[in-house]
């Protein structure tokens, strides 16, 4: 089953009062309008003999003349069509899930704070390694690898189909293709910044893919997906429970407090079926913090409760 045609993938909202566009859909729909604009229609940008050279890069020297707002319109600028194909494809993948998962708020950040946490660090190196602050920076990609990797830490076993020269294919986990596209991404920015062996118009902003990516998996871990979220509150809380909404904890508190070889008795009094209440009280908050949060989210006395619960539920149907 593909991932977007999950149940938990799909969209819910039924109000007409609420429906409209998401996050995803208009910085998605931003991205096509200021490609058209440019290279179709010639606006924003010049002419540099037979090539357009688009308006709204980000550089060093731009934002030392005071241009910040470049920080942000660099990420919807691309330089050519293969470029725009590209990170439109990588958005329309990456960004389905993250807007699902996270909503337009969050999505919203990430793109934004990916784009220019990877911005910073292109700059950075690209300055430090060949002494360039003039060339500027354009592309979504810095962007659409923190969505990426923001989707890779909520669904690591997510298994996809990569394609290698897009004719090879391979089946992988999401985890493994954001590892192994961020480390192809280093080794090849650290051969470019160290041997400088790549044309100036071939240059790719390999660090700033790696900001972006660092920035995604940074905002997912700080919301407490892929394990104990990354802010300083959450340092002095106990490691359990904190990652599961507070129903779902109350709930757990009695799996966790479970003996080996006690019966289980059903939290919900007003029940009188014991395996409904066990199913409710026990074993369903575990299955959606899963399902949420993927298997490697429990703790080990989550997972020995999950299987005390299991067996009792087994038992009172053998008996």
């Amino acid at each position: 089953m593909a991932l977007h045609d999950r149940d938990y993938m799909r969209e819910t909202t039924s109000d007409p009062q609420r429906r409209g566009f998401t996050a995803f859909q208009i910085l998605f729909g931003i991205n096509v309008a200021v490609f058209v604009m440019q290279h179709l229609f010639g606006r924003f940008g010049q002419m540099w003999g037979q090539d357009f050279f688009p308006y709204g890069g980000t550089s060093f020297d731009t934002l030392i003349r005071g241009q910040v707002w470049t920080l942000f319109t660099y990420m919807f600028v691309h330089g050519n069509v293969g470029h725009f194909m590209l990170n439109m494809m990588m958005l329309w993948f990456a960004g389905r899930g993250v807007q699902q998962f996270f909503g337009s708020l969050h999505f919203t950040l990430i793109y934004l704070g990916a784009g220019i946490l990877g911005a910073a660090a292109e700059m950075v190196v690209n300055s430090y390694a060949h002494g360039d602050t003039i060339t500027p920076l354009i592309g979504a990609s810095a962007s659409v690898f923190g969505l990426l990797m923001a989707l890779a830490v909520v669904m690591p076993e997510e298994q996809i189909t990569a394609f290698i020269y897009f004719i090879i294919p391979v089946h992988l986990r999401l985890w493994t293709l954001a590892k192994a596209l961020c480390l192809m991404q280093l080794i090849l920015g650290v051969a470019c910044a160290v041997f400088d062996f790549m044309p100036e118009g071939l240059r790719i902003a390999y660090f700033a893919h790696l900001g972006g990516a660092a920035a995604g998996w940074f905002y997912a871990r700080s919301l407490g997906y892929g394990g104990r979220p990354l802010t300083y509150a959450s340092q002095w809380q106990p490691a359990p429970l904190q990652r599961m909404p507070e129903m779902a904890r109350k709930r757990a508190r009695t799996a966790i407090d479970l003996e080996e070889n006690e019966p289980m008795q059903p939290a919900n009094k007003r029940s009188a079926d014991p395996i409904e209440s066990l199913m409710e009280e026990v074993i369903n908050p575990l299955l959606d913090k899963i399902n949420l949060h993927g298997k490697d989210s429990l703790t080990e006395d989550e997972k020995q409760a999950l299987e005390r619960a299991s067996r009792e539920v087994h038992r009172h149907r053998q008996g």
